[in-house]
């Protein structure tokens, strides 16, 4: 232990540890940096995603997410990887994210056999035409893999809390929204309907940064070499600090740079933590909070919905487009590469 990680404080654990098992992704999504990454991609060594899962043994996790800037499935170990976290952190919720494309029947399987506790789907749209332009994969496949998933016998294997999600562009019509939702509401399962992300301002899109702190600063995020990175915003991990090779997971943690965040998040004082003070991740920071703070920012984020809708069905606007995401991707990738 060494002089920015001796003060740690087991009352204060991250309530969720992301591993970014894998930095690949079958996809192409034009909201989503990961084809334009300026670090190298590839999948994490099972010793390091082994170790990192014992330090989480050393406090109560509620929550883990093997997934960051890759598709879960694009990871040939993956599930092997899920079977060793149900078999070291029983108790800890185990969730998952993917856009499906990889999941197919011989894998549905397995992933039923694990078991998991949330799985959320990114579709986006029900549009062959234009989920092929978002995402660059055909929306067929994707579309079988998710009926077989939702499978009588597969679903009930699974035990899953599963949503489907939309991602929400400034021209994502109202009837495509519906669609979604009559297809969510079909299948029996939850559906979430969000606005862009700016990625630290690297994307475009019309919602504003909110002036309450963010929840992210309360997890910890590991890339696939094991650098820690801000958070899922920080994809190249520009602005993290040390690495689960040399520190534990609550020695990363309680690092003097994330608890440098946190204070700064829990103070409102969004604006001064580089680069949350351009970043329009909207979901609002509650631990740590005091009853008045606590009440103070969930008014906050009221109104910030009510404004914005940031979640949920909304009327097309601005000009966050399709097509103009298309052409953001050069500008990511040219910006990213000249941090």
């Amino acid at each position: 232990m060494n002089s920015e990680t001796a003060d740690i404080d087991m009352n204060d654990p991250p309530r969720l540890v992301t591993i970014e098992t894998t930095s690949r992704c079958n996809a192409r999504c034009v909201f989503c940096p990961n084809n334009a990454l300026s670090r190298d991609k590839g999948s994490m060594s099972t010793e390091l995603f082994e170790k990192i899962i014992e330090d989480c043994k050393q406090f109560p996790l509620y929550e883990i997410e093997p997934f960051l800037q890759g598709d879960p499935f694009s990871d040939p170990q993956i599930l092997d990887r899920l079977e060793y976290i149900r078999g070291h952190l029983p108790d800890t919720r185990l969730r998952l994210y993917t856009n499906a494309y990889g999941l197919n029947e011989r894998k549905a399987d397995r992933l039923a056999s694990i078991g998991l506790d949330d799985l959320t789907i990114s579709i986006n749209t029900l549009d062959s035409a234009r989920y092929e332009a978002m995402m660059g994969i055909p929306l067929a496949r994707t579309l079988a893999n998710v009926e077989y998933l939702l499978s009588d016998r597969i679903r009930g294997q699974l035990g899953a809390q599963i949503t489907l999600r939309m991602t929400c562009f400034d021209d994502t019509s109202l009837h495509e929204q519906d669609e979604f939702l009559r297809f969510c509401e079909s299948r029996g399962v939850e559906s979430s309907i969000s606005g862009l992300y700016n990625y630290k301002g690297h994307i475009y899109s019309d919602l504003p940064v909110p002036s309450y702190g963010c929840e992210h600063v309360t997890r910890l995020d590991i890339l696939v070499d094991g650098s820690v990175t801000l958070c899922c915003m920080d994809h190249n991990g520009e602005y993290g600090w040390g690495t689960a090779r040399d520190l534990s997971v609550l020695e990363l943690y309680n690092h003097q740079v994330a608890r440098r965040y946190r204070d700064l998040h829990r103070t409102g004082r969004r604006e001064e933590a580089d680069p949350c003070g351009t970043c329009n991740m909207f979901w609002p920071l509650l631990d740590g909070l005091s009853p008045e703070q606590e009440a103070l920012t969930r008014a906050e984020f009221e109104a910030y919905v009510v404004k914005n809708v940031p979640i949920g069905r909304r009327r097309p606007s601005g000009s966050a487009t399709l097509g103009n995401l298309h052409s953001q991707q050069v500008s990511i990738g040219r910006r990213t590469g000249d941090s």
